[in-house]
């Protein structure tokens, strides 16, 4: 099995000021076909999540539709204080383990200080039996060429090949149960562009093919012997964030 390996360091504020810049993007042409994309992805993984506490966190941690009730306790948490999120560190979320149903990453191994660590602290906090639902940018695609380059914040952005990806949750404890892609028009900031190349979009989602500039990861923690005892309470300490130390994660072409 694969290692978890340490990678290079970004700062608290760099990472920061990547989020804010993709946030800001998120309003664009592209940044709008990639969330409804995901948006339809997700509704269509989601019904095979059970149980009653599911958190978000990542990108758009809002990626839910407001009116779209999954599960009856529903929280979105942040790296940076927005209304109606909790904010949080990485590595510190205030959660019991094995407390929550499902947890749904939306780009937050893009965006983070060490995606390991992240990852580990989002699977602790998942019962056994539950789910961590991960989108991620390909860097198998058309939207792997900006990253590779260096161009806008994907080229700063983290790309975590989704095979990685697989191999890590092994580690965990996970197996990988669907896996979706979308978005295999590049990202391009004109609209009649996009719609030109619409044909790109159906023929990859007819045939089911593997080059969208997004994956979707359903993966389920595995249950091995008896079941353990659920911890009904949810800790939520004082959340006295002090400022986080650089972590460490790829800035450039992490998985070249």
């Amino acid at each position: 099995m694969a290692r978890l390996q340490p990678s290079r360091s970004i700062s608290q504020a760099d990472l920061l000021r990547l989020l804010r810049e993709a946030r800001t993007w998120l309003d664009s042409a592209p940044g709008q076909m990639l969330l409804e994309a995901e948006r339809a992805a997700q509704r269509e993984v989601l019904p095979q999540c059970f149980g009653q506490h599911l958190v978000q966190y990542g990108l758009a941690p809002w990626l839910l539709d407001p009116d779209d009730k999954v599960m009856r306790h529903h929280w979105h948490l942040d790296m940076e204080t927005r209304p109606g999120t909790l904010a949080v560190e990485e590595a510190r979320w205030p959660f019991s383990p094995q407390s929550l149903d499902t947890v749904v990453l939306h780009h937050g191994l893009d965006f983070s200080l060490s995606p390991q660590t992240l990852l580990r602290e989002a699977s602790q906090a998942v019962r056994a039996g539950g789910h961590l639902l991960i989108f991620g940018f390909n860097p198998l695609s058309s939207w792997g060429v900006p990253h590779y380059l260096g161009q806008s914040w994907l080229g700063q952005a983290g790309f975590v090949r989704p095979g990685r990806l697989a191999d890590w949750l092994e580690l965990l404890g996970f197996a990988v149960e669907k896996r979706l892609d979308g978005c295999y028009r590049p990202p391009l900031l004109s609209p009649a562009w996009l719609q030109r190349l619409s044909f790109v979009e159906r023929l990859g989602e007819q045939r089911l093919l593997p080059g969208g500039g997004f994956y979707c990861l359903l993966a389920r923690r595995q249950m091995y012997g008896a079941l353990p005892q659920r911890q009904r309470g949810m800790a939520f300490p004082t959340l006295t964030l002090p400022p986080l130390a650089a972590g460490s994660r790829h800035t450039h072409k992490r998985e070249r």
